[in-house]
């Protein structure tokens, strides 16, 4: 099966006033069309760091990165903005990319009816649960149709039923939009 992202000997070096710092070392990994691949480590150990050079945050020391369409990154916070709406957070990315176009509209409003947030829409994340916010956080990351969604410990935040009820939410969610995923975590029930 064709890979959709591939890292190839990646190698991450971050230099402080106390010298360099090796943080990735020969990292190879593919993930490809129609997976989700979990990356599962402790905290410290690289894993967001593979997440921004594959959003090219972070260039690596040495490697090659290969990407194959557009990609959407969903971080561990939420990141609302309160003084925005619900629908104004999710269109938020459309609007920085000058893509605010009928069609865009139109996958919102299906994405936020069929994922119980319509009624919502006209609120502040303020008004919302933690896992209300995760599912409106997802779908902004989903509003621009990216190929591929990065998921940095997107529960980690949440308590653990909520955790359990969301990260169910957003399996489902990533399958019927038929994205592909990397996600990251130190929870090995989570990663599950």
């Amino acid at each position: 099966m064709a890979s959709i992202i591939e890292l190839k000997n990646i190698y991450k070096n971050f230099y402080t006033d106390e010298g360099e710092i090796l943080v990735l070392k020969d990292v190879n990994l593919a993930l490809e069309r129609g997976k989700i691949l979990g990356i599962l480590g402790p905290s410290g150990s690289g894993k967001s760091t593979i997440l921004n050079i594959l959003t090219k945050l972070l260039q690596p020391t040495s490697g090659e990165v290969q990407i194959e369409g557009e990609i959407g990154y969903m971080f561990q916070k939420d990141h609302l903005l309160e003084w925005r709406t619900i629908m104004d957070n999710i269109t938020i990315g459309l609007e920085i990319q000058h893509k605010v176009t009928t069609k865009a509209l139109e996958r919102i409003e299906h994405l936020l009816k069929i994922y119980g947030i319509w009624e919502f829409r006209n609120r502040y994340p303020k008004e919302l649960s933690g896992g209300m916010r995760q599912r409106v956080a997802l779908i902004r990351t989903l509003a621009t149709d990216p190929d591929v969604l990065l998921l940095d410990e997107p529960f980690s935040a949440l308590d653990y039923q909520t955790r359990l009820m969301v990260s169910d939410d957003i399996y489902k969610i990533i399958r019927q939009e038929n994205k592909d995923a990397i996600l990251v975590t130190h929870d090995i029930s989570e990663a599950i």
